[in-house]
C-alpha cells in the first residue's frame, strides 16, 4: 500500500525554491570554470570550444545542485520524494528559463538598451528561479512519508 502523502508546506515549499535557485547558480558558476579549465587541461585550444564545454559543464552542475538542494529540503523530516524526477524538473525548468531568455532578450541573450534596470533583474530573477521551480514541481509530485 502506498504511504500517504503530507500536506504541503509553503515555508519548505518556499525554502526548496529560493536556496534551491541560489545553491544552483554556485553550482553553475563553480561547474562552467571547471568545465573550462578542464577543456584548457585536455588540449582544447578553441576559446569558443572551451567556453561551450564550459557552459555545458555549468548547466549539469547547477541543475545537480538544484535538484539536489530541492530534494534534500524537501527529504528533511518524515518526507522524502524521488530524486531523479526532481533533477528532470530541475531540467525541465532550465529549458523553460533558456526558451524565456530567448524570447525576452533574443539570440545574443542580453538585454536591450530599452530596458530598466528593474526590468532586468525581474528578467534576471524569473529566469535564475525556473530550474528550481521544475524542481521543486517534480519533487513535490512525487512527494510521500518514510
Amino acid at each position: 500500500p502506498a504511504l500517504p502523502r503530507p500536506p504541503l508546506s509553503a515555508g519548505r515549499v518556499t525554502a526548496e525554491i529560493v536556496v534551491g535557485t541560489y545553491t544552483g547558480i554556485g553550482g553553475f558558476i563553480v561547474g562552467r570554470y571547471v568545465g573550462e579549465r578542464a577543456s584548457e587541461i585536455i588540449g582544447v585550444t578553441s576559446e569558443d570550444t572551451q567556453r561551450r564545454l564550459g557552459y555545458a559543464a555549468g548547466v549539469f552542475a547547477g541543475g545537480l545542485v538544484t535538484a539536489g538542494t530541492v530534494y534534500g529540503i524537501g527529504s528533511m523530516g518524515d518526507e522524502t520524494g524521488d530524486f531523479a524526477t526532481t533533477y528532470l524538473g530541475s531540467g525541465v525548468g532550465f529549458v523553460a528559463a533558456w526558451g524565456l531568455s530567448r524570447a525576452l532578450l533574443g539570440p545574443s541573450e542580453r538585454p536591450r538598451s530599452g530596458y530598466s534596470t528593474a526590468g532586468r533583474w525581474a528578467i534576471a530573477n524569473t529566469i535564475a528561479f525556473l530550474p528550481s521551480i521544475g524542481a521543486t514541481i517534480a519533487f513535490n509530485s512525487t512527494r510521500r512519508a518514510k
